[in-house]
């Protein structure tokens, strides 16, 4: 019993390790303009293009553009 708490435990821990290292995906399109190449992701499948997000709004008072973002996917 106790071994399969402590299964449990690593394998809970390790996913919220895996999936907590991603930045957001607008950080990958800092600088950039739509239409530029992009890099998000981890892998050898991480080129995307930098896209505006429909029905976005941009905080004005941050200096990143919140709504364009990295698109990976088709």
């Amino acid at each position: 019993m106790r071994l399969r708490r402590v299964f449990l435990t690593a394998l809970i821990g390790g996913l919220f390790l895996c999936l907590g290292n991603l930045p957001a995906p607008y950080y990958a399109c800092e600088g950039k303009a739509e239409g530029d190449r992009c890099n998000y992701g981890y892998g050898c499948a991480t080129n995307g293009t930098c896209r505006l997000l429909k029905e976005c709004i941009d905080d004005p008072n941050t200096e990143i553009n919140e709504c364009l973002v990295c698109n990976t996917g088709g």
